[in-house]
């Protein structure tokens, strides 16, 4: 390909994070054998022998005159989306657009030149060959400026609104995140699809060997001087007890120009400026990054991990790098202070640490190595961009995220988004503002479609197949409003939302993918409330079920022992699409007060039942050890009041903000079936948690380490004792219930099964292996 790379920063020197991602992306295309005419402009005033360098690199250097005093906002406090815009780059895009041989691609470096696409017209007579265009954003700059005020800093550089941001998008055919939490938050408002480009260092140097041991531990830090890192840097400082390591034989080294306002002292050593990163890594036992807010990728972290060197850092600093260690996540720059005080005082941590980071480096580079070849591929481009258009069918209002199942249905929307188009078929009426909340989960991309208020229909004639169970929950009207829903917005795909809505199958009358998410096995859920006395909302018994589900082409289960249940009985027709949490770290509560142990819950009665018994048999025993329960959910309502040391919350507008006031977590629900929502949570927020054998169903692998399994009444009690009386086995747990959580329910577990959906929906056979992925 002839690719035109238009860009308002350089590739070299390779002396700042942006300038190594453009660099490594040129130079992979380049490697790849295409040819890169770089349109930079003149906006940094390089060096004549940089200048030469970026000559040498590529196949042609055009340099375009740039003013910076021009850089003005036009939208009152922000910048409009074209104003960094110049008459000179426009002048030159002209020339561009009408060379011949013209240009395969376009890629753009940075969402304000996103103007340089307009210059390049669709395919028409004069233009017969379709110009492939590309946006590497690098950083979400919509709404950046309120994000930085927030951190108490003043915004620089560009920023704009989320609009502003959105039209710039949908001048490209593709969009490139520089990380996956990134490119989820671009696929809310983007119209174009996002890909998701990591970066790996240009250049193949071999990873630094190990310090030479000297007795000493010593703790690196590379940076600029900008605001953001001066802030973290100083918060990490300031938390740490630096006496103690200089005691301890530990120091910290601070190289770049961040140590410019600094000041050495015992266990605080200054580089000032390196020539080489290597400088500091080669001297280095341990690197951090305290990095706080912000967005974009860390180069930083990338680097020093690419070298070889072990590295800690806040999950900021690890963003897009799918950490599952509780060192690659620390909930701000004084948790990683306490992350790396613990490492100074116990050897035993630092191997943990190394083999920990060298897993994480080799996981990522290997993901962005593919991600790589994508870019350099026109037909896998396209391929991106020929995306199934995949219904989704619910009468649950899963935008509100207060329950369980309204969990699952955002979870696998925020996957599915990122492999098709989504539409939503709504039984039922949705406010204005209800439409805006689905779509921002269902991505820019999307269209909702409610039916409004349904009448009701006592004479219609039902479809013949109908079951029993289908038969008592069909809603007539609801037939023909989806039959001519289909008829006039024909999918790729339809995603039915649980067996509830089985019945919907019979509206169908075209050829399209059906595909059932199950939630749960309702027929054996149905039988475990029965032996426990409970009547179950859905009754239907396991022939039944069966037959309902061999309707359809593809069904969803959401975890491993229902898979292999499902597999079992109706093999290749169903993939494993487990539940998943996207999470935010959980810093360690102030140890003055009682410890706080918590439960979240719907008003189900596995929930109501679980409660009572805990509270009964259990709470009597733990609540003069110095501890509160904290309830929250609609559970509360059928709790008695007044309990010594139990608080009700009641329904809560965001769990996962009550997770974080938590110390400990319990679930000692003993009957209902299905993965538990709050279990899962518990797990990927890092909390540990004393859980009953029914609060893990399909969940295995983690007791005693990640979590506390209590089989009976006395070991629940004895498991919840340990972890209140003892704050260490609380850390331990919480940063084992953190990796297992991510390592089995962090986002990208649900990926696979998407993509596989995908490629159903387009015609393309799902690999026999990936079933029993």
């Amino acid at each position: 390909m002839r690719i035109l790379v238009v860009s308002p920063t350089p590739s070299h020197p390779q002396d700042a994070g942006n300038r190594a991602r453009i660099h490594a992306v040129l130079s992979d295309l380049k490697a790849a054998g295409h040819s890169i005419t770089l349109c930079l402009l003149d906006r940094e005033k390089v060096a004549p022998e940089h200048l030469d360098s970026m000559r040498d690199a590529w196949d042609e250097l055009i340099l375009v005159p740039h003013d910076r005093a021009q850089e003005r906002p036009s939208l009152g406090g922000s910048f409009g989306l074209d104003d960094w815009v110049q008459p000179a780059l426009e002048d030159v895009l002209v020339t561009l657009a009408v060379r011949r041989p013209g240009f395969d691609m376009v890629l753009v470096e940075y969402v304000f030149l996103s103007r340089a696409f307009t210059f390049f017209p669709p395919p028409n007579l004069r233009f017969a060959a379709p110009v492939l265009k590309v946006l590497d954003t690098h950083d979400q700059f919509g709404g950046r400026d309120q994000r930085l005020r927030a951190l108490g800093l003043n915004p620089s550089f560009y920023f704009t609104t989320q609009a502003e941001e959105a039209r710039g998008f949908g001048r490209a055919d593709l969009v490139l995140a520089i990380q996956d939490e990134e490119r989820a938050a671009f696929e809310a408002y983007s119209p174009k699809p996002v890909l998701t480009l990591g970066h790996l260092p240009a250049g193949d140097r071999p990873p630094l060997p190990p310090r030479a041991p000297d007795g000493r531990f010593v703790i690196g830090y590379l940076g600029s001087s900008n605001p953001m890192n001066t802030r973290a840097l100083d918060r990490f400082l300031a938390a740490l007890d630096l006496p103690a390591l200089a005691a301890a034989g530990a120091e910290i080294r601070i190289a770049g120009s961040a140590a410019g306002h600094l000041q050495a002292a015992p266990g605080l050593a200054l580089m000032g400026p390196v020539a080489d990163p290597d400088d500091l890594y080669a001297a280095v036992d341990l690197v951090v990054n305290p990095h706080e807010g912000g967005t974009g990728l860390k180069i930083k972290t990338v680097e020093a991990l690419s070298r070889g060197r072990p590295v800690a850092g806040t999950a900021e600093a690890f963003a897009g790098l799918e950490p599952q260690a509780a060192f690659h996540a620390a909930a701000d720059a004084m948790a990683l202070a306490g992350l790396v005080q613990r490492a100074v005082q116990d050897p035993a941590l630092r191997p943990r640490i190394a083999a920990a980071s060298a897993t994480l480096w080799r996981r990522y580079s290997a993901r962005v190595a593919a991600e790589q070849r994508r870019l350099a591929s026109p037909a896998m481009l396209r391929l991106a961009m020929d995306r199934p258009r995949t219904l989704l069918v619910t009468d649950l209002r899963f935008w509100e995220e207060r329950l369980g199942n309204h969990a699952r249905i955002a979870a696998l929307a925020r996957a599915a988004r990122t492999e098709m188009d989504l539409d939503l078929f709504f039984i039922g009426t949705m406010s204005p503002s209800e439409i805006s909340y689905a779509k921002a989960l269902l991505g820019g991309r999307s269209r909702i479609f409610p039916t409004g208020a349904l009448p009701p229909t006592p004479d219609a004639r039902l479809p013949p197949g109908l079951t029993p169970f289908e038969r008592r929950s069909t809603i007539a009207a609801a037939l023909p409003a989806f039959a001519s829903h289909l008829a006039a917005n024909p999918p790729d795909a339809v995603v039915l939302e649980y067996i509830r809505l089985s019945y919907l199958r019979h509206a169908i009358h075209q050829p399209v993918l059906t595909v059932l998410d199950t939630h749960d096995i309702m027929s054996l859920r149905a039988r475990n409330f029965a032996h426990f006395g409970r009547r179950h909302f859905i009754e239907i018994s396991v022939q039944e079920e069966l037959r309902i589900l061999s309707g359809f082409d593809q069904l969803l289960a959401i975890q491993q022992d229902e898979f292999n249940w499902l597999d079992a009985l109706l093999p290749g027709r169903v993939m494993l699409a487990p539940h998943v949490v996207s999470v935010q770290p959980r810093a360690p509560r102030d140890a003055e007060g009682p410890v706080r142990v918590g439960f979240i819950g719907g008003d189900s009665p596995m929930n109501r039942d679980g409660l009572t018994w805990l509270l009964d048999q259990v709470w009597p025993a733990i609540a003069p050890l110095g501890a509160e329960l904290h309830v929250a959910g609609d559970v509360c309502t059928t709790m008695p009041a007044g309990r010594p040391g139990v608080v009700l919350h009641g329904a809560v507008p965001r769990p996962e903000d009550f997770l974080t006031t938590l110390d400990i977590g319990v679930n000692p629900v003993f009957y209902g079936g299905g993965l538990k929502i709050k279990t899962v949570e518990y797990l990927s927020h890092g909390l540990p948690s004393v859980l009953t054998a029914e609060a893990l169903y399909g969940i295995t692998g983690g007791a005693g380490e990640a979590y506390a399994l209590a089989e009976d009444r006395a070991g629940f009690v004895a498991q919840l004792a340990g972890l209140v009386l003892d704050p260490a086995a609380r850390l331990r747990m919480g940063e084992a219930a953190l990796a297992f959580g991510r390592r089995h329910f962090a986002p990208a577990a649900l990926a696979p099964a998407m993509r596989n959906l995908a490629g159903l929906a387009r015609g393309v056979p799902r690999p026999a292996a990936a079933a029993r992925a």
